[in-house]
């Protein structure tokens, strides 16, 4: 399946063309492994901006993922970017307790 920006179909961590990534609506235990192979891919050197606008599920893995990107990339001095946080992607992070760490990345 070929995900374009904006498309409510996409199934994994997408391109939008504006140096974004589109983050799918499902972020579930299945999600995780495949967020964690594009983040690490993402994250060699490069600045990242994650558009979590179409999340509406998130599975603690997921947030654990999330969590682990932004350590490395603050380690290793690159810039890491959470945009249009989804109410869900939100609530998710409350639920665990960790607005506070992810406050430094979400805008």
């Amino acid at each position: 399946m070929t995900a374009i920006a904006g498309d409510e179909n996409i199934t994994s961590v997408s391109e939008t063309g504006d140096g974004r990534y589109s983050v799918p609506a499902t972020l579930d235990l299945t999600a995780a492994r495949e967020l964690r192979e594009r983040l690490v891919g993402m994250l060699s050197g490069n600045s990242v901006v994650l558009d979590m606008s179409a999340v509406d599920r998130m599975s603690t893995p997921c947030v654990q993922v999330l969590l682990a990107a932004g350590r490395s990339a603050d380690a290793a001095k690159v810039s890491f970017r959470i945009v249009d946080a989804s109410d869900a992607f939100r609530a998710a992070v409350a639920d665990l307790g960790l607005e506070t760490q992810f406050f430094k990345w979400v805008s």
